[in-house]
């Protein structure tokens, strides 16, 4: 078992640098994010667009990306203490199934 999650590990990993790599040697190619590209798409097919709304208040990139990093680090946490809450009940029900033999 240890063997194929190792092999699923590299592959992974593969992957992501391949992704990467691959993405890295187009000419021009910067990593953007998708709102900037919409909002040129959008202004090319129609130039007089205009927004309905407006931000309220708009962070500095150094708050946002904080803040963007606090909502990733808070949902893996989330994420693990589901997983790890399943993994303990299973390991439970296993372990009352083997003391009932």
């Amino acid at each position: 078992m240890k063997a194929r999650n190792g092999g699923l590990l590299i592959l992974a990993a593969a992957l992501v640098v391949g992704s990467v790599w691959l993405g890295s040697r187009r000419e021009g190619a910067e990593f953007a994010g998708s709102d900037g590209q919409a909002m040129q798409t959008v202004a090319a097919i129609q130039p007089d667009y205009q927004p309905w709304f407006g931000w309220v208040w708009e962070p500095p990139p150094e708050i946002a990306s904080g803040l963007f990093a606090l909502q990733a680090a808070l949902g893996a946490g989330i994420l693990g203490y589901y997983l790890g809450f399943k993994r303990g009940q299973a390991q439970g029900r296993r372990k009352r199934s083997d003391a009932g033999d």
